[in-house]
């Protein structure tokens, strides 16, 4: 008889902890999404961003890891020779503003304005690609953490 009664304990306890930390994780967001902001992209009716082929081979690998359920973002410095990519590879992750986090990192990885090139599969912009390969640049790619890789969603 006891033992059941710690099953129910464990179970309940479990289902607190998960409530609990999703409450958490949501208004954590709530209160980023309020103060996050991302640098626009060049007006409508400018030309085209012209991105190097190693930000094209970055932007390549990009679109190979999401997938149409997963969440992701990639970003673009504003000469088109770096870029930031942040994915989920499940479709739950912790909730977070991939955007703002691929700008962000672009912008340290880059030390110059970034602009938010892709969202999901979604491209936010116009863009061709440099025919010569002289411009080296530097790519940054970051994998988000399911939530059930967390320790407070582990079920044993």
């Amino acid at each position: 008889m006891r033992t059941i009664k710690t099953r129910q304990s464990k179970r309940t306890l479990s289902k607190i902890r998960h409530a609990v930390t999703t409450t958490i994780l949501v208004g954590a967001v709530a209160i980023v999404s309020a103060c996050a902001q991302t640098r626009p992209a060049p007006a409508a009716g400018q030309d085209p961003l012209v991105i190097s082929q190693g930000t094209n081979a970055a932007l390549q690998k990009y679109l190979g890891l999401i997938y149409p359920n997963q969440r992701g973002a990639f970003a673009v410095s504003a000469d088109g020779a770096n870029s930031y990519t942040y994915y989920c590879p499940e479709i739950s992750c912790t909730p977070t503003l991939f955007g703002s986090f691929a700008v962000r990192h672009c912008e340290s990885l880059s030390g110059q304005p970034c602009y938010l090139f892709y969202v999901a599969r979604d491209p936010r912009m116009a863009y061709s690609i440099a025919t010569s390969s002289e411009i080296a640049g530097r790519h940054g790619i970051k994998r988000a953490t399911p939530l059930s890789e967390l320790p407070a969603f582990d079920r044993n």
